[in-house]
């Protein structure tokens, strides 16, 4: 069809008022080759009038806006729309062929989803003419609120399908200018109810751009609703009073001026007589303050005091859920007043009356701690960590799984760098074990917390050198009571190795055992626990050699640390000799110099792995002997004696040459006054183990014993060197009672104490005829006790 666009119009406007016109021919003069792209090409003019009265006046005929056919109908709501844009601002249209027209517009809007359809570049040229063209403005006018409901709808269920970011902008555009127009509250329900969405796509995102877009016009009504929400009890329930707090949540995360006065009326619900009520204010509160990174309660003084008092709530949900808040709002900021106000909060309810609350708090704690273990306050761990002598057992048994939980975690950031060794978190392991003493449950007897320590305590990839540090850290702070119940849980697991040597064969054949009979028959669990109570899997040889490696690399250097390290070693020597097998070059390397961690306890370890059934493979090599030679001639009265009692065990016999030569030292050692109570026990050491010595020293020795006793005043040693005339008395007292103790020791031997027996009891009766202190004298009738 030739001419002009209008023209074009014109024709086709008269031939569209045809009869009977079938759908080809329909589809022909509607389509782009005819009205379709001629429209297109006409720009907004009113004098375009009367070339468009005869296409206007057929496409209003009831079988075009309501023909059968969807192609005919949407090409008729493109000359239509077409139409209202040529002859903008007064399109000659009665309201009743708007609402037909609208209605027809809505209908294409509804397969805007449809992103496969050929025919949606038609569709969304609709929708953005009608956002330009403000014809929801028209529609609020003629009275058309239905259909306005019924576009917000589609909109809403097109938008969950995922649109072109054109296709939200026109939508946008519409909705607002509705808004700006005339609030109802049922569009205001169509807004909420997709603004609460749990799906928080397109649907949601389109509700939250006409909240801000619109936040100034819509505040009043919402306030009204919202206010009606919570103050009004007895108003009839709806969907969305059921939901306002969702509703403020999604509020205050898009426009949050919009509830200036909303939100001060929240404390009338926080102080409800009704539990649900404060419950859900209590859950509504907490995420208003964790979305505003604690801000909320520096803006909201008041409302913040009220939901602080939750956490003593008469009510024990209301409680926990007050507990729950805390954790998340520190979670999303650990600094600031509030933050502190609510830590304090959540560390009050460690002590409530409620078990289930006491269990809450403790695990909120060990969970914020877990999440930033620098920042949070390490003593409040400690506070959580009493609840494991908490009346109630199951709160005990919770709070241990969630501090070994916790510990687990500490160890391997420690592992990975991210964290530094605590010392308040390495005290927990303290806090725990002392759990052996509980008599009233089965699961803290020393046996289960033996599995504990050895399976869960520490995470599986766990080196076997970071092990030994951790266990040398938390040692450190092991008192008696917990060096008890440590020792229990080795000596029953040492008791069970003894008892079920039979079984031995069966722990190295774990596995292939294990997996012949089945994880499903009726003794794999049997099999599988015995076999790890068995193991060394609590403390094993590789963590002494970490630890011995570190002792020798720090040995010049009494630190905490090393003390530690010694103190745990001793323990274990005590138990588990055998655990040292494979750790003798470190032993020898230990004990082959002098320094500051050859001391007592070192020495005292060395003298019980010496003397142990399990023999190690240390060679007794002259770095060694030196040293402990050293010991038992400059040393204190213990070192020197477990000095004497590891050579006896490492040396071939009783008579070795070294015993002759060290008695030989130290009986000139006497004659010279140097360092005398070492001297004098190391001497009766001497003898007990090896009494061949007493024939060749014995007059010597009986003299200066003599000597000690007949002079009045004798030379002081640094050792025991009198500051006052008090002290001078005390060591003379003490050097004689030195002097007996070695002389005891040297008769004890069995195989020659017949022999000397005699000339001791003389000795023995006549100092007793001598005057002496009374302390003396009772000691001599106990060394004469002794030797019977």
């Amino acid at each position: 069809m030739s001419g002009s666009p209008g023209q074009v119009v014109s024709e086709v406007g008269k031939r569209l008022a045809q009869p009977r016109l079938g759908k080809d021919a329909l589809v022909k003069l509607l389509k782009v080759t005819q009205a379709e792209s001629a429209l297109s090409e006409l720009s907004q003019s009113s004098s375009l009038h009367d070339a468009l009265r005869p296409l206007s006046k057929s496409l209003v005929q009831n079988t075009l806006l309501s023909h059968k056919d969807k192609d005919v109908r949407l090409l008729v709501a493109v000359c239509f729309i077409e139409v209202m844009r040529i002859l903008a601002p007064d399109p000659p249209f009665t309201d009743e062929i708007f609402k037909e027209i609208f209605r027809l517009f809505i209908s294409e809007f509804s397969r805007l989803a449809d992103i496969g359809s050929p025919y949606l570049t038609r569709r969304m040229k609709i929708l953005e003419n009608v956002a330009a063209l403000r014809c929801s403005v028209i529609m609020v006018d003629t009275g058309c609120q239905d259909l306005v409901l019924d576009m917000a709808k589609i909109f809403f269920s097109a938008a969950k399908q995922g649109l072109q970011q054109c296709v939200h902008q026109a939508m946008l555009s519409i909705m607002t200018q509705i808004l700006n127009e005339k609030v109802t509250q049922p569009l205001l329900d169509v807004i909420f109810r997709n603004l609460v969405k749990e799906d928080k796509g397109g649907a949601h995102k389109l509700a939250v751009d006409i909240i801000q877009n619109c936040a100034e016009k819509l505040e009043h009504i919402v306030r009204i609703f919202l206010t009606s929400c919570i103050l009004s009890k007895d108003a009839p329930v709806n969907e969305h009073r059921k939901l306002h707090h969702k509703i403020i949540l999604e509020i205050f995360q898009c426009a949050p001026q919009m509830l200036f006065a909303v939100i001060p009326c929240l404390t009338h619900e926080l102080l409800s007589d009704q539990v649900d009520i404060r419950l859900e204010a209590v859950h509504l509160i907490g995420k208003l303050l964790v979305f505003s990174n604690l801000r909320f309660g520096q803006e909201n003084q008041i409302l913040f005091t009220e939901f602080l008092k939750r956490f003593s709530d008469k009510s024990a949900e209301v409680r926990i859920a007050a507990i729950d808040a805390a954790k998340a709002c520190y979670i999303a900021a650990s600094s600031g007043n509030v933050a502190q106000k609510v830590l304090k909060s959540l560390e009050g309810r460690l002590l409530d009356f409620d078990d289930k609350v006491r269990i809450r708090a403790v695990y909120a704690v060990c969970d914020l701690a877990k999440s930033n273990l620098s920042s949070f306050p390490s003593e409040l761990i400690l506070q959580a960590a009493e609840r494991l002598r908490d009346k109630k057992i199951s709160v005990r048994k919770n709070v241990m799984h969630k501090l070994v939980e916790l510990y687990r975690d500490y160890c391997e950031k420690c592992s990975k760098g991210t964290a530094a060794i605590n010392t308040h978190y390495e005290q927990i392991p303290a806090k725990l074990i002392v759990l052996c003493f509980d008599k009233d449950c089965e699961s803290f007897r020393p046996h289960n917390m033996g599995l504990i320590f050895a399976e869960e305590l520490f995470p599986s990839p766990l080196s076997p050198k970071e092990r030994a540090m951790h266990w040398v850290e938390f040692f450190s702070y092991f008192k008696s009571q917990h060096v008890k119940a440590l020792h229990a849980i080795f000596s029953q697991k040492r008791r069970l190795q003894l008892e079920l040597q039979a079984y031995l064969s069966l722990r190295a054949k774990k596995d292939s055992f294990l997996k012949r009979i089945g994880n499903k028959h009726q003794i794999y669990s049997f099999c599988k626990e015995l076999s790890t109570k068995l193991s060394h899997s609590l403390f094993n040889w590789e963590m002494i050699c970490a630890i011995l490696e570190v002792l020798f690399s720090c040995r010049n250097e009494l630190t905490h640390y090393a003390e530690s390290a010694c103190d745990l070693l001793l323990l274990v020597a005590m138990v588990f000799p055998s655990l040292f097998r494979g750790s003798e070059e470190y032993l020898l390397k230990l004990f082959s110099e002098d320094s500051v961690l050859i001391n007592e306890k070192s020495l005292q370890m060395l003298a019980y792995l010496a003397k142990s059934p399990c023999k190690l493979s240390i060679n007794f090599s002259s770095d060694v002997y030196l040293l402990l030679e050293q010991k038992c001639i400059e040393g204190t009265r213990a070192e020197s004696k477990y000095a004497i009692s590891a050579i006896a065990s490492l040396i071939q016999s009783p008579d070795d040459k070294k015993f002759a030569k060290l008695c030989k030292k130290v009986v000139g050692g006497l004659h010279d006054n140097h360092n005398i109570p070492t001297l004098l026990q190391s001497l009766g050491l001497i003898l007990e183990y090896s009494p061949s010595m007493y024939t060749s020293y014995d007059d010597q020795f009986i003299n200066f014993v003599q000597r000690v006793f007949v002079s009045p005043e004798f030379v002081s040693t640094p050792e025991l060197s009198p500051s006052n005339e008090n002290s001078a008395c005390s060591f003379s007292c003490k050097l004689k009672i030195y002097c007996l103790k070695a002389l005891v020791k040297s008769c004890l031997p069995t195989t020659t104490a017949r022999d000397r027996i005699e000339n001791f009891f003389k000795m023995l009766l006549d100092i007793i005829r001598e005057e002496f202190t009374p302390i003396t004298i009772w000691f001599v009738f106990f060394c004469f006790l002794t030797l019977f």
